[in-house]
């Protein structure tokens, strides 16, 4: 068993980008070759060890519940329709130890989960984001004083990192947090700016699957036999 065996899950949006698809199905269980993106990544950690998740459901969570209910090493906590990312890890404190992992219940990566744990625990500060550098979903075009486009790059690779979730937290993180806080802004702000925060370098595969056009993306990979997200290479 790791050190570390605790995954949370962020699956209580309502995922309005992809339009009428979530409209009675909650985004985290909208499926990829027959199975929901929950499932798919859970693959991704249990390809690693065994892991105890907790799925902080809101919108439709009674579907994710039912789905889940006989899985011995899943708990599904609804944490309010409309709570903010991190207010959604507040309402879950009783249930957490020391260290645990949190991510998003809609974005796919293979991430060497082995590397990202030895890494947080390595650096002993409160917490680790995952970062990428993302490519862009469009072409890039430079043109002169003229009009002339002088150079097309499809779909370059940005400038800068984002964070792709695939977090590690020390519970200390807690006391950043309430009830109100969006994770991503002040307290993961915060604790940059009390120096307790390392970014853990992804260069393998990230998607989220935010609208219909990335829904048909992984499917289309998964009818092809590609499976990106589960091919550890490092």
């Amino acid at each position: 068993m790791s050190s570390i065996n605790q995954v949370v899950i962020l699956a209580g949006g309502k995922g309005t980008r992809m339009g009428e698809m979530t409209s009675s199905t909650p985004k985290p269980m909208v499926e990829i070759g027959g199975k929901p993106v929950l499932v798919h990544l859970m693959e991704i950690f249990d390809s690693f060890d065994n892991f105890e998740y907790f799925i902080c459901t809101g919108y439709l969570g009674d579907i994710i519940e039912n789905y889940f209910s006989e899985y011995s090493n899943v708990t599904t906590i609804y944490t309010g329709d409309e709570t903010p990312t991190g207010g959604r890890i507040k309402k879950i404190e009783e249930y957490l130890n020391e260290n645990f992992i949190v991510t998003y219940g809609d974005g796919l990566a293979n991430v060497n989960i082995n590397k990202l744990i030895d890494f947080h625990i390595k650096h002993e500060k409160i917490g680790t984001i995952t970062v990428t550098n993302p490519e862009s979903r469009f072409g890039l075009v430079e043109f002169n004083d003229t009009n002339k486009v002088t150079s097309f790059i499809e779909k370059p690779t940005l400038q800068g990192n984002v964070n792709m979730g695939f977090m590690v937290f020390n519970k200390k993180f807690i006391s950043y947090i309430d009830e109100l806080s969006t994770l991503e802004s002040k307290p993961i702000e915060n604790l940059a700016n009390d120096g307790e925060l390392y970014a853990y370098e992804h260069l393998g595969f990230f998607k989220p699957m935010d609208t219909y056009r990335e829904y048909l993306m992984f499917n289309n990979l998964w009818e092809n036999n590609k499976i990106p997200w589960l091919n550890f290479n490092d």
